[in-house]
Order: C-alpha cells, then sequence, then structure tokens
C-alpha cells in the first residue's frame, strides 16, 4: 500500500527558499548532480551483478546434469537440450563478468569527471558570489561617503579627480544611499531592516528597470559604476579645515610635554631659591644666639 503524499504549502516552501542566500542555495543543491548520476551508475551496476549470478547458477545447474550423464543417468529432453548449451552459457558468463569490469572502470571514471567538473563549478559559482558581496561592499563605501559635505561639494563641481555629476544625479544617490545605509529603525528588528537593505542592492546588482528614487535601478546602477572607476574614492581628499583641526591638534599633543617640562623646571627652580634662603635662615639664627 503506497503511503499518502504530503501536502506542500507552497508559500512556507517559498519563503524558504527566499531565506536562503544565492551563495546557500548554490552549495546546497551543489552535489545533487554528481549524486544523482552515482545513484544511476550503481543500479546499473547492482542489475548487472544479478544477471550474472542468474547466469552462474544455470552454469551450476547445467554441470549437474553433465555429472549425472556421466554416472549414465537418463535425462529429459529438455534438460538434454540445455547440457548442449553449455558452452553458450560459459562464454555468456564470461562476457557478462568482462563487461562489469569494464563498466565499473569506465563507471568510476565518469564519476570523478562528474565530480570534477562539479567542484569546478561550484568554485565559478562561489567566485560569482564573491564577486557580488564585493561590488555590495564597494557601492555601500561609496553610498556612506557621499554623505559628507565636502564630497558632495567635489562632485558638484568636479574638484579634486571627482567626476563631475549634475545636482539631479547627486540627489538621486543620497536619497539612494538613505534607503540602503539607513539609521536604525527600532520600530523593525534588525533582520527585517537588512532585509530592506538587501532588496535594494539586490535590484541594484540586476540594473532592473525598475522605479527608484525618481528614476531607474539601471541608471543608479551606472552612476556607481562611473564613480567608481573614477578613482575619487580610492583616496578621498581631506578637506582643508579638517587638514587644519588635524595638524593644531597634533600641534597641541606635541607643545603639551614641553610645557609641562618648563612648568617643571621652573617649580624646581623655585623650590632650590626656598631651600637656599631656608639654610641661611638658619645659619642666621645660630649666629646671633652664639
Amino acid at each position: 500500500m503506497k503511503s499518502a503524499k504530503p501536502q506542500v504549502n507552497h508559500s512556507q516552501h517559498g519563503e524558504s527558499q527566499w531565506a536562503l542566500s544565492p551563495l546557500q542555495s548554490s552549495l546546497s543543491s551543489a552535489a545533487s548532480p554528481s549524486q544523482a548520476y552515482e545513484t544511476y551508475m550503481d543500479n546499473g551496476l547492482i542489475c548487472l551483478k544479478h544477471k550474472i549470478r542468474n547466469i552462474e547458477k544455470k552454469k551450476l545447474k547445467l554441470e549437474d546434469y553433465k555429472d549425472r550423464l556421466k554416472n549414465g543417468e537418463q535425462l529429459n529432453p529438455d534438460q538434454l537440450e540445455a547440457v548442449e548449451k553449455y558452452e553458450e552459457v560459459l562464454h555468456n558468463l564470461e562476457f557478462a563478468k568482462e563487461l562489469q569490469k569494464t563498466f565499473s572502470g569506465l563507471s568510476q571514471d565518469l564519476l570523478k569527471a562528474q565530480k570534477k567538473a562539479q567542484r569546478r563549478e561550484n568554485m565559478i559559482k562561489l567566485e560569482a558570489e564573491k564577486k557580488k558581496l564585493r561590488t555590495i561592499l564597494q557601492v555601500q563605501y561609496v553610498l556612506q561617503n557621499l554623505t559628507q559635505e565636502h564630497v558632495q561639494k567635489d562632485l558638484k563641481e568636479g574638484l579634486n579627480g571627482a567626476v563631475y555629476l549634475p545636482l539631479k544625479e547627486l540627489d538621486y544617490l543620497i536619497k539612494f544611499s538613505k534607503l540602503t545605509c539607513p539609521e536604525r529603525n527600532e520600530s523593525l528588528s534588525v533582520e527585517d531592516q537588512m532585509e530592506q537593505s538587501s532588496l535594494y542592492f539586490w535590484d541594484l546588482l540586476e540594473g532592473s528597470e525598475k522605479a527608484i528614487v525618481g528614476t531607474t535601478y539601471k541608471h543608479m546602477k551606472d552612476l556607481l559604476s562611473k564613480l567608481l572607476n573614477s578613482g575619487y574614492f580610492e583616496s578621498i581628499p581631506v578637506p582643508k579645515n579638517a587638514k587644519e583641526k588635524e595638524l593644531s591638534l597634533e600641534e597641541e599633543i606635541l607643545v603639551k610635554p614641553e610645557k609641562k617640562k618648563q612648568l617643571l623646571k621652573t617649580e624646581s627652580v623655585k623650590e632650590s631659591g626656598l631651600l637656599v634662603n631656608f639654610n641661611r635662615n638658619i645659619r642666621f639664627c645660630f649666629v646671633t644666639r652664639a
């Protein structure tokens, strides 16, 4: 009696598939083709093994008939006809064993080639996923730096090696950065908030024609590619006022120890002067008493 097939909730199945990242999906299904092929080959070898076993049984039966004939026993016509096919059975048995040996060796070679090809395919998929991850991190870095005023100024005016961007396109990028690199929203869990951000990144990588912040993901992808290829974000110039603050801080750090040393010297001189005066006073007292 066949067991009833369990009902599948397609909505839950879809959710579980969505929960897996593309990298996890590729890794979880990587071994299935080679496993299916290996199972198919094993079943073929098992079938051939059973065939050989049946031929061997037939061979033993015919050998028994031959022994009975040698001992003078009478056989029926069917048994006599079977004995005449003894050489044919031997030939079939030898052929089946040779076929089993060849087929087994061929199966192993094919499985090795299959697994090697599968590993190579998995590596290609893994490298593709790594490339996507690198691209997302690069884009995230650019979007985060777009919040800095001096970076926006360089892009508006095409200064310091930055590509010139019209205000409209810069506005697209700033709005998109607020979607993909948002501040913490306490009304959502971290997982839900990051999932929303990840969907924006996913459509960006796909370069779809979907609308986003007044433009399309395809246009947004082109803008970000232009920024990444410009080389500006390889070493973002530090604004002058920031450099001046940094220099003043360094000077303050260097000057403080010198001032401290001078203060210590002054204090030590004062203390030595007090000691000299104190000694003079003591000597004067002794002299007057004497």
